[in-house]
């Protein structure tokens, strides 16, 4: 099968121009288009920048559809936000679907614990597991949903399910039973599984592709190629996932769900076996040790919030490893003696986690896994202290390379902030890869005319007195929102500094809405501030992946170089790696990295071509530091001023606002 070349659709006169009458002509995107049809078709990987507004999820998925029918391949789509997951799924498709009728079969994966399972659930209304009257009634309220909703996923349902309610009606890929499951044909997991099979396009998330990496291919279906789009994130997400970590709540909890002895219920009190009143005592026991071991740890580091790391093995002794492994032994030899599958699945599947705790718990004490870093996480919560112990790897570019690079010919990263200083370096170099071709391409936006960047040179340092910085910075913040009447992000770099502020401004600003991060989840925090004009203040999760085009937002306000803290544990321990091998860490990491997150909270204001709008950086260093020049230089070329009075007028579309001779134009851009 053959398809007309990317410049049909994408030109002056193209398919898509006929096809849909606001259709803009951009020449990045074309130009995306057409090296996204060259990798995939010469089997090369591909790097590419594309600025907000080219419009790159069609200028991947266009060609990749059209490769994987013509050719009966298989090319895999991953995201690192839900945000543009959606996009790519109700919008982007349905065009091409619709719009231009393109036949070409495609499905959305997902993690097994994002799927009802319809046994499970039977099972758990037959067995009353609940005492609670909101656990019943969500019960209640998923046996009404699973007849109608045809996906299945727990995404999908009209409320939050509580945790104790999903755990027990969730599918778990270690209890499925498979062909022999009852509701097998009903399945909404498996029907969805064929699918993927049969799909030209798989969208996934980057968690589950490293999941896909870490469990050797056995998740995803065999694919030919691989588009990560918010290519930004891959270095942070697979250093999540093959990272350790064990805390005293997950242990506990666990613990629970196999057998609460105050409750008397868990997966032990549904087996009739004389072996289960040996296992009871053995699961309090290893509760105790649990319980200990973790006091022993609050009471050698302290109990207040705190992060610390551990540089050597620490002199804790590990109680919680002979009962652990008595329990497993035991939980063991009871699944040989169980008839009933579903029963057999459930206990050998807590026997396989208790054998996974100890080599975990160990791992983390004795250090067993080299260049890792490994803390401590303590948080005081109103009702309990939890304790987390982490290690996660320093570098993940020797992975990458092995397990993805080395596999797959055909990989295309791309993102809006992927370069720092017009190179890719940067991404080069954490990410292990060698691209055969780069492209670095601007977005269509006129942001000289678009967007007005506010540098004032007046506040405090940031790394100065911490009082005086917080006060100097809600007072300005409170001028700017005046100015743009509202409709605002304030993006902060920690959760204190957004406390701090939000406790001056609150009483300040009572003509508009404030939406603080955490006191709502950020997706009805951004359905409110549509609605309504708004404040949001918010940290790292509104940085990047919030679409807010239109008149809702007019202004965006930094408060900080997003500049991680370096005494962070895993920061800090590439820092050290760095200066191992003599390479400057501030120069060739942490400014590279701080540019990228600027970008992305750059990038919040102007997301089509009719935005206006204001970007404020309240960070003196912008000025007073050699570095600053790096960071604007990264910025689209907009306009700049240090005058309050000309945001305002800027907003109420004023007189032309001259470039402020301090921040030139950085037409450079």
């Amino acid at each position: 099968m053959t398809f007309p070349p990317m410049h049909d659709y994408f030109n002056r006169e193209g398919v898509l121009s006929t096809r849909f009458p606001g259709f803009e002509f951009r020449p990045q995107q074309l130009e995306m288009a057409e090296a996204v049809e060259r990798s995939l078709g010469d089997g090369q990987r591909l790097i590419v920048e594309a600025g907000t507004g080219t419009g790159k999820s069609l200028a991947y998925l266009l060609p990749a559809i059209q490769w994987a029918v013509a050719n009966e391949k298989r090319v895999v789509i991953s995201t690192y936000t839900k945000t543009l997951q959606e996009q790519i799924l109700n919008h982007d498709i349905p065009i091409l679907q619709e719009q231009l009728g393109l036949q070409f079969r495609y499905s959305l994966c997902m993690g097994n614990e994002n799927y009802l399972s319809l046994r499970r659930m039977k099972r758990a209304g037959q067995a009353g597991l609940f005492n609670d009257i909101q656990e019943e009634e969500q019960l209640n309220n998923l046996f009404g949903w699973a007849g109608q909703t045809r996906t299945g996923y727990k995404s999908d349902l009209p409320f939050e399910p509580l945790p104790a309610v999903w755990e027990e009606v969730g599918r778990q890929k270690d209890l499925c039973l498979g062909k022999n499951c009852e509701t097998y044909d009903s399945c909404f997991y498996f029907k969805e599984r064929r699918r993927w099979f049969g799909a030209h396009l798989l969208i996934v998330n980057h968690h589950l592709f490293f999941a896909n990496v870490a469990n050797n291919g056995a998740v995803l279906p065999r694919f030919d190629a691989v588009i990560f789009d918010e290519a930004q994130n891959l270095e942070e997400a697979a250093t999540s996932f093959l990272g350790l970590e064990i805390s005293n709540s997950g242990l506990l909890y666990f613990l629970d769900r196999f057998y609460n002895p105050r409750t008397q219920r868990g997966t032990l009190s549904r087996i009739r076996d004389d072996l289960t009143i040996e296992i009871k005592q053995l699961v309090t026991k290893v509760r105790v040790a649990v319980e200990a071991f973790f006091q022993n740890v609050l009471d050698t580091y302290g109990r207040k919030d705190h992060t610390l790391r551990f540089y050597q093995p620490p002199p804790l002794h590990n109680g919680v490893f002979i009962p652990m492994q008595e329990l497993y032994e035991a939980v063991k030899s009871l699944a040989t003696r169980l008839d009933n599958e579903e029963e057999y699945l459930e206990v050998h599947a807590a026997a396989v986690r208790f054998f996974e705790v100890n080599n975990t718990l160990c791992a983390l004490l004795n250090q067993n896994m080299k260049e890792y870093v490994y803390w401590m996480e303590v948080v005081n919560k109103k009702r309990f202290v939890r304790a987390t112990l982490r290690g996660v790897p320093i570098h993940i570019d020797g992975e990458m390379q092995e397990q993805v690079f080395a596999k797959t010919e055909r990989v295309v990263l791309t993102s809006a902030t992927l370069t720092t200083n017009r190179t890719f370096d940067y991404v080069k170099e954490r990410l292990g890869c060698e691209p055969h071709a780069e492209h670095i391409l601007d977005s269509p936006f006129d942001y000289s005319s678009q967007a007005l960047l506010y540098l004032p040179k007046d506040l405090p340092d940031p790394g100065g007195d911490s009082d005086k910085y917080i006060q100097a910075l809600a007072a300005r913040s409170l001028e700017l929102i005046h100015a743009t009447g509202g409709k605002t992000f304030v993006l902060f770099t920690s959760y204190d500094a957004l406390n701090r502020v939000h406790r001056i401004l609150d009483p300040e600003l009572q003509k508009y809405q404030l939406l603080k991060q955490g006191e709502l989840s950020p997706t009805r925090m951004i359905q409110r501030f549509k609605e309504t004009p708004s404040v949001i203040f918010g940290t790292s999760s509104f940085w990047q992946g919030v679409d807010i085009p239109g008149d809702a937002l007019s202004s965006v306000i930094i408060t900080k170089l997003p500049f991680d803290v370096p005494s962070e544990p895993l920061v800090e321990a590439r820092i050290e790696d760095l200066k191992k091998r003599s390479i400057n860490p501030f120069r060739h990491y942490q400014i590279p990295r701080a540019i990228i997150q600027l970008r992305q909270g750059f990038g919040r204001l102007i997301r089509k071509g009719t935005d206006r709008g204001v970007v404020s950086i309240l960070d003196a260093r912008m000025s007073n530091r050699g570095y600053g020049k790096q960071f604007l230089a990264s910025l689209p070329p907009c306009r700049t001023t240090g005058n309050i009075e000309d945001v305002a007028a800027f907003i109420a579309d004023g007189p032309r606002i001259e470039t402020d001779p301090a921040f030139p134009e950085n037409k450079n851009i």
